[in-house]
């Protein structure tokens, strides 16, 4: 797992956010014969405000939502979270990557702040390359 912070301001500001990238974990298919397309599919019909895209010529899971404070289930602030689910090609058994998003919510805040930092996490993860070495 890899933890991204930002440590410089930008425009005086000190971004609230963070990306998370995972360690490949392993999601069973849905049936013996479909492959990764089908698990997407499966979860996206399951997950509000899911959406398949593609990342390098792979289709990928994107999901995004809005989670409300509640310290009872450990949430102190809510935030914004967009979160892609990536099969890694050709893997076997059906591997994937996530990568997680999060921009904390300060009350009273201009939605298009955050609308706008999703927006640069999505120009991110459009930059997404498959390596072969």
């Amino acid at each position: 797992m890899t933890l991204y912070l930002p440590t410089e301001r930008l425009h005086g500001i000190a971004l609230p956010v963070s990306i998370v990238a995972s360690e490949p974990i392993e999601i069973p298919r849905v049936s013996p014969n479909s492959g990764p397309e089908a698990v997407l599919a499966a979860l996206a019909s399951e997950t509000p405000g899911a959406e398949v895209r593609e990342l390098d010529d792979t289709a990928a899971l994107r999901s995004e939502r809005d989670v409300p404070a509640d310290p009872a289930q450990g949430v102190d602030v809510a935030h914004r979270r967009v979160e892609y689910l990536v099969p890694i090609p050709d893997s076997t058994p059906d591997r994937y990557l996530t990568f997680s998003f999060s921009a904390l919510i300060a009350p009273g805040s201009d939605p298009a702040f955050y609308d706008t930092l999703v927006e640069l996490f999505d120009a991110v993860m459009s930059t997404f390359r498959w390596s072969y070495s």
